[in-house]
């Protein structure tokens, strides 16, 4: 992100009452571990956060922080007044104000019954956002495909696009993006660094769990010294000490502690070298020299030669 986005994006955050947060679905587990990074993050500055993804399976939301927040609908104050098969049951809507009451009328279409209290129903929305981070979306039309919203967005929400591939087209105010960057959630962290938000263990595990599922746990061949850095940054604020970490321990080590050059030792050699004592060794070496008959030195020119 350059300097005068960067500076733009803080004033945004600062001023925002609401945020959202839109995961693409192929962006897959790391995405997810982007995004709910990202939502733990700024819930502690206080803003109020809605989460946009596909929820995760099982086995992934069981590795994940606050995969309950994931919400297609999200919680909010807006009343959001749901017409099932209105195409072809509904003409308009109009309302009216009777005293104090609001009265909304649903016009049946012509040679129709119109709509039932059956096709009726009620949820609630958020509040229109003013700031939304988009994770893993190259175009908006890929966006608008996936997510469609009209009330969540204001027409002057700044929004942010966190990608590892080059957009097609400019649909967002900032980038975060890096070509050579292993996953979205080595951006996310980044970002976090660079804007100086607040990173706590579980956020601090959720990003550092994407790297590692994107870089097959720090294989050296899908990993940069970028990312390990990201990486050591990330243990620096408690990955490592995170409760789902203590369940999953050899997957959360510092990539850099594994010694080279060293050979693994089965469980078989250890157990036989545990099972013989040092005394038994040196016991049974002495026994041998027992029964080895006397050594007699003799030179080169024999001065006690037998007759």
């Amino acid at each position: 992100m350059d300097p005068i986005s960067k500076e733009k994006t803080l004033e945004r955050l600062t001023k925002a009452q609401s945020v959202s947060i839109i995961i693409s679905d192929n962006s897959g587990f790391d995405g997810l571990a982007s995004g709910l990074g990202l939502y733990l993050s700024l819930t502690k500055i206080g803003k109020n956060i809605s989460v946009y993804a596909k929820h995760p399976t099982v086995s992934d939301a069981s590795k994940l922080y606050a995969v309950d927040k994931i919400g297609r609908s999200g919680e909010g104050k807006n009343l959001v007044i749901n017409i099932d098969n209105a195409v072809n049951t509904v003409d308009k809507v109009t309302y009216f104000l009777n005293h104090d009451k609001l009265k909304i009328v649903i016009h049946p279409l012509t040679g129709t019954n119109g709509a039932s209290t059956e096709q009726i129903s009620f949820e609630h929305a958020p509040s229109k956002s003013d700031l939304r981070f988009v994770i893993g979306f190259k175009t908006a039309e890929e966006l608008n495909k996936e997510f469609v919203h009209e009330q969540t967005f204001s027409s002057d929400s700044w929004t942010v696009s966190i990608s590892l591939e080059e957009m097609n087209q400019k649909f967002a105010h900032a980038s975060v993006g890096n070509p050579q960057a292993t996953s979205l959630s080595e951006l996310t962290a980044n970002l976090l660094r660079d804007l100086a938000l607040p990173l706590d263990e579980d956020t601090a595990y959720n990003l550092y769990t994407g790297i590692a599922h994107s870089t097959n746990n720090f294989d050296v061949a899908k990993s940069t010294p970028a990312t390990l850095e990201i990486a050591s940054w990330l243990i620096k604020f408690g990955a490592g000490r995170a409760s789902f970490a203590q369940k999953s321990q050899p997957a959360y080590e510092t990539p850099l502690s594994s010694p080279v050059g060293s050979f693994p030792a089965t469980s078989d050699s250890f157990k036989q070298v545990d099972e013989v004592s040092i005394d038994q060794v040196e016991f049974e070496k002495s026994q041998k020299e027992w029964l080895k008959p006397p050594k007699i030195y003799k030179g080169s020119k024999s001065f006690d030669t037998e007759h």
